[in-house]
C-alpha cells in the first residue's frame, strides 16, 4: 500500500518537479541497465541492452505507430430535468 504525503510547495518548485521527474526516470534505468537486460523502444524498432552494454535489435516496430487525424467535435452533457 502507499502513502501519500502532502507536501506544501512554492510555484517554482513546482515548474521544477517535471524536470526531477525525468531525471530520476534517467537515473533509474540507468542503474537498472546496468544490473540486467532492459527492453526499451527507440527509433521505431524493440531494443535489447544487456549489462555489458551490448545492443540488440528484437523487432521494428514501425508498423505499430498510427497517425491520428485531427477532428475537433465539440461534446455536450446533457441537460438534467428537473421533476417538480
Amino acid at each position: 500500500m502507499t502513502a501519500f504525503t502532502i507536501m506544501k510547495m512554492s510555484m517554482q518548485e513546482e515548474d521544477h518537479l517535471p524536470d526531477l521527474a525525468v531525471q530520476a526516470f534517467r537515473n533509474a534505468f540507468k542503474q537498472a541497465s546496468q544490473s540486467s537486460t532492459v527492453v526499451y523502444a527507440k527509433n521505431h524498432q524493440l531494443l535489447k541492452q544487456s549489462p555489458t552494454g551490448e545492443i540488440s535489435v528484437i523487432k521494428d516496430i514501425s508498423t505499430a505507430y498510427t497517425s491520428i487525424s485531427a477532428q475537433h467535435h465539440i461534446l455536450k452533457r446533457k441537460k438534467k430535468q428537473a421533476i417538480v
